[in-house]
């Protein structure tokens, strides 16, 4: 890329006239009625400085010589590469700091999924839920800024003592967006386990999801564990419980299917998607 080099180019950039005519496109010659649209000087310093504009602000020499014409090219390369992007990922609490020249942030976040019943000898157990899912457009934020984040943690299983399954833990980025850990359903108990815990919601977000329900045991089979958005729920193993998939996914439910109680399953914990 370079500015014109001629006899007849001037040192500096001249006025535009007073621009008269009809705003619009090229238009080519018609024969004894009309001749085609002149290229004017000043239409051609335009289109040259706004190259050059582009060179300038990737602190890009023009070169006065070269034969390969991608400097403009390379500019634009250059100019996107430099803007701050990146992703980093919470499995645990910590604190995201806001990178330097970011004031925005896309936050996605997940609550922990709750653990799955235990069955009893006759009664297969019902499955954990999954937590819930929030995402969210962050802006304003000042580079530097420290926000808290918090992941819950996977509710754990219950077992054949007997106890009960615990939820799981709600999670959080700062006070802009949270979700909520998959709850014990109160209509289940140690001795008659057999209906699925209750699914978590995002709160606060652009979008706020609910995590999926615990499935209902059936027959000698336990429930199915609930999916965390965007995660997949676990189907019962046929005897313990299975652990609830990544992220904020719920245990699936024990089986009575030999008669014999097996303990239920931990959900999983929670997760965060910081990206800029």
């Amino acid at each position: 890329m370079q500015r014109i080099i001629d006899p007849t180019a001037v040192a500096s950039l001249p006025s535009p006239p007073a621009l008269t005519g009809t705003t619009g496109f090229f238009g080519p010659a018609v024969p004894g009625i009309s001749v085609a649209t002149r290229l004017r000087y000043w239409f051609a310093n335009m289109l040259q400085e706004e190259l050059m504009s582009i060179l300038a602000a990737a602190s890009i020499t023009a070169d006065t010589t070269g034969t390969v014409f991608n400097q403009v090219l390379l500019a634009i390369k250059a100019l996107i590469s430099a803007i701050p992007h990146g992703v980093q990922t919470f499995t645990s609490t910590g604190t995201f700091t806001v990178p330097a020249g970011v004031t925005a942030v896309e936050v996605e976040i997940w609550g922990g999924g709750s653990g799955s019943w235990a069955s009893t000898t006759t009664i297969s157990a019902g499955g954990g839920s999954g937590g819930g899912y929030a995402r969210k457009r962050v802006s304003g934020l000042t580079p530097g800024a420290t926000i808290a984040v918090t992941i819950g943690a996977g509710g754990t299983g219950g077992t054949t003592a007997p106890v009960a399954p615990t939820a799981g833990g709600a999670s959080s980025f700062g006070s802009y967006c949270s979700a909520s850990g998959g709850s014990v359903n109160g209509t289940s108990s140690t001795s008659n386990p057999a209906n699925g815990n209750l699914g978590g919601v995002g709160s606060g977000g652009d979008l706020n999801l609910y995590g999926g329900d615990g499935g209902q045991a059936i027959s000698s089979q336990g429930g199915a564990g609930g999916e965390g958005p965007l995660s997949g729920g676990i189907e019962n193993s046929g005897t313990t419980g299975r652990p609830g998939y990544a992220p904020g996914g719920g245990g699936s439910g024990a089986s009575s299917i030999d008669g014999t109680a097996y303990n239920g399953a931990a959900g999983a914990a929670g997760f965060c998607i910081v990206s800029w």
